[in-house]
């Protein structure tokens, strides 16, 4: 449907705007339905050899370096991420990924093989991308609508997971190689709806980039998700199956359950305060891992439990992303990627000691001592992230600067051509990339998932700091800087 504004220009307005959300949601069901399902027992594989798991760590490692690629290269990033045909290529390749990956069971059954392999890589080269483009698109609404889609999409995923778990076995091979091209597709489907928020222009005087704590929050995440696939692997150890589905079950139940009690819950909230949520829901975490251990781990409920507070942890975590690549610090591109890549680097590091190491070990004298260390962990990452750590890293303002309050000098990078001394910030650079490429404020604001009103805003501050005026002195500019 085409709607025209007071200036005459054309805007394009979607007719589904919900489902620039879908995208995270059905990505999130890909990996429940991968790795929490039962979905592998379709193939019945000599030697009791675990297709999942050999999926999961080439998948992982793939998935690790194109994210890092993508945030150490954001500026370029932004123009492969801004054309919709790449991301539906993208979805689509982790969805022939999976298909390969059946194909080579089918075949061989050996999920050590070539075809497997590729497969695997395959997914986590797709997958890569289509995360960071949707952490775009959460970045750039409304904080409340952040949390209150990311909830809900974790009550789609669960939905998925049950009507996987429920259908016939070749129906939910279907499911899950089409998920990938579904998150592909939805945000493709439409453009933003103007329910962002525009960054104001306000001089940040925190002193310097908030380096240290970005970092602080890496590890955090990096540890706490190595301890959720410790767990995982510690379970899948020493303690029998069907407990370990009754607990994922139930733990994905009491998930699509809470999830949307939240969601209607936060519909009445006027203002989320993620500095005041971090350690309760962490000391939360540590609390289901001391009695579950206490009373009997190996019980579904303890299981389901603990299961589920990871998955509200990964829920905040995605949502304080989306919160923090609205800051003038970081990117939408650099905080997913680099977010995204701590996390899976503690989850693949976890699972393979949980996998690999741990089963060798006698549970009977060891346990105590795994669990005082997993708590204690956990312990640090409550009390390593400050509340000043995480509004300092929140703070929406103009280029960060160093220096005195009176003297503030900026030291944002300079990661492009053709800028000279003027410093920009990592959003305006990405506006900046697009802009060289001649792209106008509607493609602009399409591609970095904001409303043309935000584009333009991005768009005035940089011809303010190039001392220009309008789109031929830009060019101008650029083209005697180059």
């Amino acid at each position: 449907m085409d709607v025209h504004n007071n200036s005459g220009e054309v805007a394009y307005m979607a007719s589904w705007s919900a489902a620039k959300f879908l995208a995270y949601a059905f990505w999130r069901a890909w990996f429940l339905v991968m790795y929490s399902s039962p979905l592998w027992l379709s193939f019945v594989l000599p030697n009791g050899a675990n297709p999942g798991l050999s999926m999961y760590c080439v998948s992982t490692v793939c998935f690790i370096a194109v994210s890092l690629a993508l945030s150490v290269l954001h500026v370029k990033s932004v123009k492969l991420l801004s054309s919709k045909w790449l991301i539906v290529a993208f979805g689509a390749m982790a969805s022939v990924g999976v298909l390969l990956e059946f194909s080579s069971l089918v075949l061989w059954g050996d999920p050590g093989s070539w075809l497997f392999v590729l497969g695997g890589s395959l997914t986590g080269v797709g997958t890569a991308p289509v995360a960071i483009k949707a952490g775009q698109i959460y970045s750039s609404v409304r904080v409340n609508t952040a949390v209150i889609a990311t909830l809900l999409s974790d009550v789609a995923a669960g939905l998925v997971f049950f009507f996987c778990v429920g259908t016939w076995p070749i129906v939910c091979l279907l499911i899950a190689v089409t998920l990938p091209l579904l998150s592909a597709l939805m945000i493709v489907m439409t453009v933003p709806s103007g329910d962002d928020m525009t960054v104001s222009a306000v001089i940040v005087k925190s002193g310097r980039m908030p380096l240290r704590s970005f970092a602080r929050f890496l590890i955090v995440v990096f540890l706490i998700a190595a301890v959720a696939f410790l767990q995982n692997g510690l379970g899948n150890s020493w303690f029998s199956q069907e407990s370990l589905k009754s607990g994922l079950t139930l733990g994905v139940s009491l998930l699509v359950i809470l999830s949307f009690l939240l969601a209607v819950f936060f519909c009445f909230v006027q203002r989320v305060r993620f500095e005041k949520l971090y350690r309760p829901i962490t000391f939360c975490l540590i609390a289901f891992v001391v009695v579950a251990y206490l009373f009997d781990f190996g019980n579904p409920i303890a299981i389901g439990g603990t299961f589920l507070v990871y998955c509200l942890f990964s829920s905040y975590i995605w949502v304080f992303m989306s919160y923090l690549g609205r800051s003038h610090y970081f990117s939408p591109i650099q905080v997913f990627g680099y977010g995204r890549s701590a996390y899976s680097a503690g989850s693949l590091l976890g699972c393979l000691v949980g996998v690999y190491v741990l089963p060798g070990v006698d549970l009977a004298q060891t346990l105590p001592a795994i669990v005082i260390a997993m708590i204690g962990i956990l312990l640090l990452c409550a009390v390593a992230i400050r509340q000043v750590d995480i509004s300092s890293i929140l703070v929406q303002g103009d280029e960060p600067c160093e220096g005195d309050d009176a003297n503030p000098v900026c030291a944002v990078p300079n990661e492009n051509e053709g800028l000279g001394d003027v410093h920009l910030s990592p959003r305006e650079l990405e506006v900046f990339a697009l802009m060289k490429a001649g792209r106008d404020a509607e493609y602009i604001a399409a591609s970095l998932c904001m409303s043309r009103n935000t584009a333009k805003t991005h768009i005035r501050n940089i011809y303010a700091k190039l001392g220009v005026h309008k789109r031929q002195e830009f060019i101008d500019v650029i083209l005697q800087g180059s």
